[in-house]
């Protein structure tokens, strides 16, 4: 009697077991659609930006667009592509630079992406998303603490009403607090 419970249990178990995985396959299969929608449309919004850069090769807003989608899906190599050939058309977009200068942190190349922030400041000097993006870098790819504090003190010196003061001042204070 006690084996015929054993194997009662034993396949009651498997049986629970077996429910568990078709339930975990279900709610996976029901997941991927969402992750699918997303590529979907990032998909449909290149094709359609790739059709209109190919009947106005001289309008710089689409080859940004295919860079932007690009950087929204993290595909940030090809996004530095499309950057660059926006800014082949119309140089010295700050919006476009500064995207640029972040695929190239992104990709590791953090001087490259220094070199263009430096680029956009000099023609930009205060614009701010500039100066926090070269803070950035400097932190985090560069590792150099103390100049990325100073290009924030500087930003929150270009843009005392920064929407962002606030986290900036803190996150320069926590900083601080390990640099000494």
């Amino acid at each position: 009697m006690a084996l015929n419970r054993f194997g009662t249990n034993l396949i009651f178990g498997c049986v629970v077991a077996l429910l568990a995985l078709i339930a975990a396959a279900s709610i996976y299969e029901n997941y991927q659609p969402h992750k699918d929608k997303a590529s979907e449309t990032a998909e449909k919004r290149l094709a359609e930006f790739e059709l209109l850069a190919g009947k106005n090769p001289q309008n710089p807003y689409y080859p940004t667009q295919i860079g932007n989608t690009y950087y929204d899906i993290g595909q940030y190599g090809k996004a530095a592509v499309y950057y660059e050939r926006s800014l082949a058309i119309h140089p010295q977009d700050p919006n476009v630079e500064t995207d640029l200068a972040n695929c190239y942190h992104y990709l590791g190349q953090h001087d490259k992406a220094l070199e263009t922030l430096d680029k956009v400041l000099k023609y930009n000097p205060g614009f701010s998303q500039a100066i926090f993006n070269k803070g950035r870098v400097l932190i985090d790819g560069k590792k150099n603490t103390k100049e990325g504090i100073a290009a924030w003190e500087e930003l929150l010196r270009a843009d005392p009403n920064s929407p962002h003061k606030a986290e900036i001042e803190q996150e320069i204070n926590q900083l601080k607090a390990f640099v000494k």
